[in-house]
């Protein structure tokens, strides 16, 4: 794709037909996530593992309506995946649609798909203890990367957090996003082995900016 300007992105509430160029996009930006790649270790299983794993993740989060998606020329270039801090409990049918998930990718990795499962539960524990937004998966398609459209697709939340003073949170497999995620205010507070075996993550607090 060509070098584009963050100018020319348009950034909103992800719709319904933009779910699955989101769940491509989130698929490719996450190809070599050191967490999922050492639990779905093969390389054509991950694929379609990949394929139901995101798609849970944003059907898990629609109800929230914190799911964004960033367009160039009408396509699909990036998404964000929020959940609030009054998202509540998750429905019976949501949970359901998650287990039906985690079956699949089950069969497709028997020997390992726990342990990815037990990983993203131990994380829970890392949370802060206050109301937070939690940012559960960002990414932008490889070919636009920094070009600016990563802070754009943030902003959103990140404007509103600030307005009512509240926390923003993730977790992130990935060093070298650090820098980015402290050029929006973020500040890495410490790193943690949730996931048995695998590499770190690293946990990031952003506190609200007074306007």
């Amino acid at each position: 794709m060509k070098n584009v300007s963050a100018v020319e992105c348009v950034v909103g509430p992800m719709t319904k037909g933009q779910e699955e160029g989101a769940r491509v996009v989130l698929a490719r930006a996450f190809a070599e996530d050191p967490i999922l790649t050492f639990y779905l270790h093969e390389r054509r299983r991950r694929q379609l593992a990949y394929w139901v794993f995101f798609a849970d993740v944003i059907h898990a989060h629609c109800r929230s309506g914190h799911l964004y998606s960033a367009l160039i020329e009408g396509k699909v270039v990036g998404a964000a995946v929020w959940q609030p801090p009054d998202a509540g409990p998750y429905s019976l049918a949501e949970r359901l649609h998650t287990l039906a998930g985690q079956w699949l990718l089950r069969l497709l990795f028997p020997r390992t798909a726990a342990g990815l499962f037990d990983g993203f539960a131990a994380t829970r524990g890392l949370h802060p203890a206050e109301p937070h937004w939690y940012l559960v998966f960002a990414g932008v398609d490889p070919s636009v990367q920094g070009q600016g459209i990563g802070e754009r697709l943030l902003a959103p939340v990140l404007e509103s957090a600030d307005q009512t003073g509240t926390l923003c949170y993730l977790e992130t497999p990935f060093p070298r996003t650090h820098a980015f995620y402290r050029r929006l205010g973020f500040e890495v507070t410490g790193e943690a082995h949730p996931f048995v075996g695998a590499p770190p993550v690293w946990t990031l607090v952003r506190s609200p900016h007074p306007h």
